[in-house]
């Protein structure tokens, strides 16, 4: 009896020692780089608009693909509605020049999105506000794509409605 527990501890020490010498395969990713979750595009809006509010052009800009498209829809009761093109540049340099004597605050107020992995659009009703005054509502849809590990804006296209 003695003689097989002796074997069987031999066994057990040379199986061990054979598969302990073999190569192991790890997933280094799991392992060693925690998972983190996309910002959700809506949040990449949100912030964009809080820069927005700080006239924080250079942020906004960051936040922007290259070749961005942005267009509005204008309708008015006295005008009826136009579609406007507007640049990048022309569009920041705007914010930039608006006086700091003037407050604005573009409200959301009802936030869509749909998205898959790396694409999304972001529809916001929204009402606009000058020197605490109504001034128009409207919506934006903005187009975001995934790229660097950000959602960035690749087209804005909004409605104002004016009274």
């Amino acid at each position: 009896m003695r003689s097989s527990l002796l074997l069987i501890g031999f066994m057990i020490l040379a199986f061990a020692k054979a598969f302990a010498q073999q190569p192991t395969v790890t997933d280094s990713v799991t392992t060693t780089v925690s998972i983190v979750e996309k910002v959700k595009p809506a949040d990449a809006v949100i912030k964009f608009f809080e820069y927005f509010h700080q006239k924080d052009t250079l942020a906004m800009r960051e936040m922007m693909a290259d070749k961005v498209t942005i267009n509005s829809l204008i309708i008015s009761e006295s005008n009826g509605r136009k579609v406007i093109d507007t640049t990048v540049d022309d569009f920041l340099k705007g914010i930039a020049q608006i006086p700091d004597s003037v407050s604005f605050e573009e409200r959301l107020i009802q936030i869509k999105t749909t998205n898959s992995v790396d694409i999304a659009t972001v529809s916001a009703s929204y009402e606009f506000y000058m020197n605490k005054g109504f001034t128009h509502n409207g919506t934006n849809v903005f187009t975001l794509i995934y790229i660097d590990d950000k959602w960035m804006v690749a087209g804005i296209t909004d409605t104002r409605q004016y009274p």
